[in-house]
Order: C-alpha cells, then structure tokens, then sequence
C-alpha cells in the first residue's frame, strides 16, 4: 500500500509541476505580448496578463500548500 501512495504522490507532483510550467510560459507570452502591443502603439495598455498571472498564482498556491499538508499526515 505504500508503494501506490508513492506512486499517486509522484504522480500528483509531476501534474502539479507540469500545470506550473504551463502557467508561466502561458503568463509569459501574454506579457511579452501585451509589451509589444504597447511599444507598438506608444501607449500603455491595461495589463490583461495580470488576470492569468494572480488567479494563476492563488489556485497554484492552495493546490501547492494543500499537497504539502496532506503529505505530512500519512507519512507515519
């Protein structure tokens, strides 16, 4: 039984350093965009990747801090 609890653990890691990555290259891209589209125009535009980046940011956070704290409980 310890061996699937590993197992669901790495899993859940990988999922979870996965959806990480993709979230920052996605929040990336939209700033360099939205850079672009600034110097472009000479104007400052609203900043619509600060959307991605904060909701981003809080679900990662709890889905990060809840991992952690369900690790702790079954590891004795």
């Amino acid at each position: 039984m310890s061996e699937s609890t590993e197992k669901t653990r790495s899993g859940s890691g990988l999922a979870r350093r996965i959806v990480t990555i993709v979230w920052a290259a996605v929040t990336g891209v939209q700033f360099v965009i939205w850079l672009l589209m600034s110097l472009i125009s000479m104007s400052f535009k609203s900043p619509f990747w600060l959307w991605t980046l904060g909701g981003g940011a809080i679900v990662l956070a709890v889905w990060w801090s809840l991992e952690r704290r369900g690790s702790g409980n079954g590891s004795e």
